[in-house]
C-alpha cells in the first residue's frame, strides 16, 4: 500500500464560521501529523462592510483589529495543538482570487485547506471560493465540510 503524501507547508484560510473553524482543526492537525509549517490567513474583506463603515477609518481599523485578535487566538491554538512553526497573516480582496494569486505565490504551501462555504449570505467568505481555489491552486487542496 502507498504512503499518503507528508506536507511540509500547510495554508489554512480560516474565518470565524463553522466551516472555518473546522478548516483550522484539520490544518492542525494535518501540520501537527507531519510535523509541517502552518500559516493561518484570514481575508479582510473591506467591500463586505456596508458603506458607512466602508468610509470610516475608525470602524476599518476596528475591524482589521478583530481579525488580527482572531488570527492570534488561531496560532496559540495551533501552538497548544503541538504545531511548532506557525505564521499568520492577513490578506484583503476578493478571499479565491487573493489565496491563488498573491498568497500562494508568497507563501509557498504544498497544501491548502479551505472550508467548503462560510457564513450564511452572499459569499460572506468561502462559499464558490473554495471552487475557486480547488480548480486554479497549483497546490494540493482540501476541501473541509
Amino acid at each position: 500500500m502507498a504512503l499518503g503524501k507528508q506536507f511540509k507547508h500547510i495554508l489554512v484560510a480560516v474565518d470565524d464560521s463553522n466551516l472555518g473553524q473546522m478548516a483550522l482543526v484539520n490544518g492542525i492537525h494535518q501540520a501537527r501529523e507531519d510535523n509541517a509549517k502552518l500559516t493561518i490567513i484570514s481575508i479582510f474583506e473591506k467591500g463586505q462592510l456596508n458603506v458607512f463603515d466602508f468610509f470610516s477609518k475608525e470602524s476599518t481599523t476596528a475591524a482589521e483589529d478583530d481579525v488580527q485578535r482572531a488570527l492570534k487566538r488561531y496560532r496559540e491554538m495551533a501552538l497548544e495543538n503541538g504545531v511548532t512553526d506557525v505564521d499568520t497573516r492577513i490578506a484583503e480582496g476578493k478571499p479565491g482570487e487573493v489565496i491563488v494569486k498573491d498568497v500562494i505565490p508568497a507563501v509557498k504551501p504544498d497544501m491548502v485547506v479551505i472550508g467548503s462555504h462560510s457564513q450564511q449570505g452572499t459569499e460572506k467568505y468561502f462559499g464558490s471560493q473554495s471552487s475557486y481555489v480547488a480548480n486554479n491552486a497549483p497546490v494540493t487542496v482540501m476541501i473541509v465540510r
